[in-house]
């Protein structure tokens, strides 16, 4: 699931001019991300790296039981960049309602 996720988010990211170089994070690719996830009924939010498991700034996608969580940091110039490859995807099963 985490390569289909990788896969469809280069696609979008793509074909907004990102390229391969999704830099200027915060300015640039995550509200393009956020509006891809709000079309496919997302909800989103910004994850400290304080609060986050990974230590790194997070875009958190919540769907139901599914969650996607999109880290960024900084490379070695200072560019903010999205690290698709660092994308975590959680699907928990719901506990079914007893009757």
């Amino acid at each position: 699931m985490k390569t289909e996720w990788i896969s469809k988010l280069e696609r979008f990211l793509e074909g907004n001019d990102f390229g391969k170089n999704w830099d200027g994070v915060y300015q640039d690719a995550v509200p393009t991300l956020r509006r891809f996830f709000h079309k496919e009924g997302f909800r989103t939010h910004i994850m400290s790296e304080w609060d986050s498991p990974s230590r790194h700034t997070e875009l958190v996608a919540t769907k139901k039981s599914l969650v996607v969580r999109i880290p960024w940091g900084e490379d070695h110039n200072g560019r903010s960049l999205v690290d698709l490859n660092g994308i975590e995807v959680h699907s928990h099963a719901r506990p079914s309602a007893k009757s």
